[in-house]
């Protein structure tokens, strides 16, 4: 008997969830989550930084309140996935 579409998502799911616990970010909120990916997505092989004017206007976080995405930077900060690269409003992070 093959596995069904639903078994074949379960299981996707539950790799993908421990994939998450690996790196340490299975705890995170849903929101912080899509801060973190699109931070990965933006980072390049030449620059590990991004400016935060580039994360604003990533498309997974265009309809994200900019109150919110502090909060998120915030809190990815405070759990040591992220730092601040250069001055307090220099806008570049990375990920740790």
């Amino acid at each position: 008997m093959s596995e069904s579409n639903i078994q074949k998502f379960a299981k996707m799911l539950q790799a993908i969830r421990g994939m998450e616990a690996d790196i340490g970010i299975g705890s995170l909120s849903k929101t912080d989550k899509a801060v973190f990916t699109s931070i990965a997505d933006l980072v390049s092989i030449n620059s590990q930084e991004i400016d935060f004017n580039d994360l604003v206007l990533h498309p997974d976080l265009s309809r994200m309140p900019i109150p919110t995405l502090y909060k998120c930077l915030r809190d990815l900060q405070k759990k040591g996935l992220l730092e601040r690269v250069g001055h307090k409003r220099s806008g570049l992070y990375k990920l740790v």
